[in-house]
């Protein structure tokens, strides 16, 4: 039996689907938990379908790409992109490309930061590196959020599959189509900061991103600045992933 981490739930929920249109696919069998696919094939992600008028016809999945799946609905092809959640409560939906190194941060977005090593870092100048990575995220944040939200939703359907731990819940997730450069933005924490804890290394970063809307301050998502450890484990990598009651 395969672990029970986030890439063996979501490939199980590939495997299921594939089992229920009768697709072929060429997944590796020692990462799918088999009681988890029998699960997933038990629960009302049928229903979902049905609902949709929506046919699936082709898996992609192993392709590492943004589609997921190929369907039909009423003659008409579509994308659909899969996404799963451990949990029953307000999980956080990675959107694609919501992980970038802090190598490939600066291959997508124009950001310029002073002369060091940026794939592996001294302490120092990782944290003036994240200061201005940081800052340059608070300046671009309505266009980083837009991106973000298009990649979240970049098929014609999102399917998610929550509480897939216990009894899956399947559900369309639907696009709000916000402009968030119009949207006043606040955060948990304003600066870039590394707390110190006694016996540990530097904790990394992390921030709850919030948005105003309809006179109401509404949690939109969470920032992670996550770098390597001393004792030689974690990766350098900026993260930003919905929460999934944004979207509800």
């Amino acid at each position: 039996m395969a672990n029970n981490n986030n890439e063996t739930i979501g490939i199980s929920a590939e495997f299921a689907l594939c089992l229920l249109f009768n697709l072929s696919e060429s997944l590796e069998r020692h990462r799918i938990d088999l009681n988890i696919t029998e699960q997933f094939i038990e629960s009302s992600v049928v229903d979902v379908f049905i609902a949709e008028n929506l046919l699936l016809t082709k898996h992609q999945g192993k392709s590492n790409g943004i589609v997921d799946f190929y369907g039909e609905s009423n003659g008409n092809s579509k994308t659909v992109s899969l996404k799963t959640l451990m949990g029953k409560g307000d999980g956080k939906i990675c959107p694609q490309g919501g992980q970038l190194t802090y190598r490939s941060f600066h291959t997508h977005f124009n950001c310029l930061i002073p002369e060091g090593n940026l794939a592996n870092p001294t302490s120092e100048e990782r944290q003036i590196h994240n200061r201005v990575r940081w800052k340059f995220i608070q300046n671009n944040v309505g266009y980083f959020l837009n991106k973000m939200q298009e990649q979240t939703f970049c098929c014609d359907y999102t399917l998610l599959i929550s509480n897939c731990k216990g009894i899956p819940e399947p559900q369309i997730l639907k696009n709000k189509n916000l402009d968030f450069t119009t949207i006043n933005i606040s955060y948990t924490y304003e600066n870039y900061q590394e707390k110190e804890r006694k016996g540990q290394d530097n904790t990394e970063f992390s921030t709850n991103v919030f948005g105003d809307l309809n006179g109401e301050r509404v949690k939109i998502g969470e920032f992670q600045f996550h770098f390597k450890k001393k004792n030689g484990g974690g990766r350098n990598v900026i993260k930003f992933r919905f929460y999934k009651s944004f979207f509800m």
